[in-house]
């Protein structure tokens, strides 16, 4: 068959500062659909100037389009013009899975995978090639008129088996993510997460059992990266890279033996770092330059409500260990949690700017649907408009902040951070200048941000 996958345009507030990264998730798709024999396209639109014309649908005898929540409205966008060309589509990611009744009660989806997208849509072609019933198909929802069924749960997926992405299908000159003064491409070496935290929906889609790939099969992956598409820096994107810190060891100690002269950054929690300073050690000798550390908040019994369990202690720790390794700290603030004043908002930007990570990203929580958070505030959420669902605004009827006012909050977060010092304020116009920020772009980005 041939196969178009389509990633919509992101939300100008993420494209702004040039933070573009190619659609691992639809690649990751289409390397199976090409090992299963079937021709495959993909149109990433979050690339300037890249279209979607209606010859590419024509083309396509199936249409498969990916969509997390602030890209639901775009998605569907796309869906109901690939349905009035008279070809099926089959929606994949966080959001469908999760509000699978609202998608196909606007008639232009007709499947959701459920979870991992690589056998399922893999088997569901096979299906329809063969007219074979896709209810046997496990870990699909399959429109029913204005309802749907539901198949029986898929088998988590074995990730040492799946073919690399098919990066081969997107020109990765056209992203802008940089390490540093290089360009960086992502990497995905593990899924699942057992943290559960409140407010992430990552093991519900995923599922709460980790499973990585063996430290081989990543520098395997390396090895393409580096020799066969000339990148010398990468983005560890797993939820959580340092899980195993024997295996980011092995990892490390593959490049040094490799001699890659390679850049790299991941995700970490605050206490792995705290309790593996061999694992920091050897992670900085490889090249790694930054750590992402999810800090969250100063208050510690809203960390723990959120799922964190750590504590302010902990994350002087883990900022300490990772300076003296020669690695920048990215942290990550989230403000608005339930119950939360304005007061303790401040205290949030206070700790931020005492704590003097390298990078601070702040973000107003969002209850996404798959989430815990989620479930518990649903009947307290106004607005469903999902573009809203970016972290910069409020969504829900918070109980001691006004909706404007916390906006008003993360705008002067970013502010106190970013002009801490001299040093700090160069470091965020460098980041502007790499993303090839613009006057149109700072206007756009506004009027997102309050309509």
């Amino acid at each position: 068959m041939n196969v178009l996958l389509v990633s919509p345009q992101s939300s100008c507030v993420f494209n702004t500062f040039g933070l573009s990264l190619p659609p691992l998730g639809l690649l990751y798709v289409a390397a199976s659909l090409e090992e299963a024999g079937h021709t495959v396209f993909v149109r990433d639109l979050a690339v300037p100037g890249e279209r979607l014309n209606d010859r590419d649908i024509r083309q396509a005898d199936l249409v498969g389009i990916s969509a997390d929540t602030t890209r639901a409205d775009k998605a569907l966008a796309i869906a109901r013009r690939v349905s009035a060309l008279g070809r099926p589509v089959v929606m994949g990611g966080p959001h469908p899975q999760f509000m699978a009744k609202d998608i196909f009660a606007t008639g232009h989806v007709d499947y959701i995978v459920k979870g991992e997208g690589e056998l399922v849509f893999t088997n569901l072609l096979a299906a329809l090639g063969n007219k074979d019933s896709v209810a046997a198909v496990k870990g699909l929802l399959i429109r029913d008129g204005r309802h749907f069924i539901e198949t029986a749960a898929a088998d988590p997926v074995d990730v040492e088996t799946l073919p690399f992405p098919a990066r081969h299908l997107v020109n990765l000159q056209h992203y802008l993510a940089s390490v540093g003064d290089r360009r960086t491409t992502p990497i995905i070496t593990s899924r699942g997460c057992p943290s559960a935290c409140h407010f992430c929906s990552s093991s519900n889609f995923f599922g709460a059992g980790w499973r990585s790939r063996s430290a081989e099969s990543v520098l395997a992956e390396l090895d393409e990266i580096y020799n066969l598409y000339g990148f010398r820096a990468v983005c560890f994107m797993d939820d959580n890279f340092t899980l195993s810190p024997r295996r980011v060891i092995e990892i490390a100690d593959g490049i040094i033996e490799r001699g890659y002269d390679l850049k790299w950054w991941n995700f970490s929690r605050v206490d792995t770092i705290v309790r593996n300073p061999a694992m920091v050690a050897r992670m900085s000798a490889a090249g790694s330059t930054t750590v992402y550390l999810g800090i969250e908040c100063g208050n510690e019994d809203t960390l723990n409500s959120l799922g964190k369990n750590t504590t302010n202690n902990d994350v002087v720790r883990a900022l300490d260990l990772l300076q003296m390794n020669g690695i920048e700290s990215y942290g990550s603030y989230i403000i608005g949690n339930l119950n939360e004043t304005v007061a303790d908002v401040e205290k949030t930007i206070d700790l931020a700017v005492r704590l003097n990570t390298n990078i601070a990203q702040f973000s107003i929580l969002t209850p996404y649907p798959g989430t815990n958070l989620y479930e518990d505030i649903k009947d307290r959420i106004f607005c469903r408009r999902w573009k809203f669902y970016d972290g910069l605004h409020l969504v829900f009827r918070h109980p001691q902040i006004q909706r404007h006012y916390l906006q008003v909050l993360l705008i002067k977060a970013f502010v106190r951070f970013y002009r801490r010092s001299k040093e700090a304020t160069r470091g965020f116009k460098q980041a502007s200048t790499r993303g090839r920020l613009t006057f149109r772009k700072l206007v756009a980005c506004a009027w997102e941000l309050f309509f």
